[in-house]
């Protein structure tokens, strides 16, 4: 099994459905009850509150966002990477941080995020 690959995978997809403002093809990334922490020290449990705190950045203008891999590891059907991750703002501005996630593959194959959590760099 090759890690990095996957998360190459999923991230290209991921960065495509966002910077396409797909809502609901980025919400599909996610396990019915994943967890997100988006760096502000709250969680969000769920697909649909995911996908909702996700929604508003596309709302505000964000865009262009990339992933970098830094570190990838997992066996078997639980998988992670810590990656730097950039984006725009509205007003062309860039910003971004560190991400970790992690990814378990189900029994179609797929591999959903169960666990994401993300910061930005002050």
């Amino acid at each position: 099994m090759d890690i990095k690959a996957i998360f190459e995978s999923v991230n290209e997809a991921w960065n495509n459905a966002f910077n396409s403002k797909n809502i609901n093809e980025l919400s599909g990334f996610y396990a019915e009850h994943a967890i997100l922490s988006p760096g502000n020290g709250e969680t969000l449990t769920g697909r649909s509150h995911i996908g909702a705190h996700i929604n508003g950045f596309l709302e505000n203008g964000v865009n262009n966002h990339t992933l970098e891999i830094l570190s990838v590891g997992g066996s078997d059907k639980v998988i992670y990477q810590v990656a730097k991750w950039q984006a725009n703002g509205a007003d062309k501005s860039t910003f971004g941080g560190i991400t970790t996630n992690v990814l378990e593959q189900g029994a179609d194959g797929k591999w959903l995020s169960n666990a994401h959590v993300w910061n930005l760099k002050a």
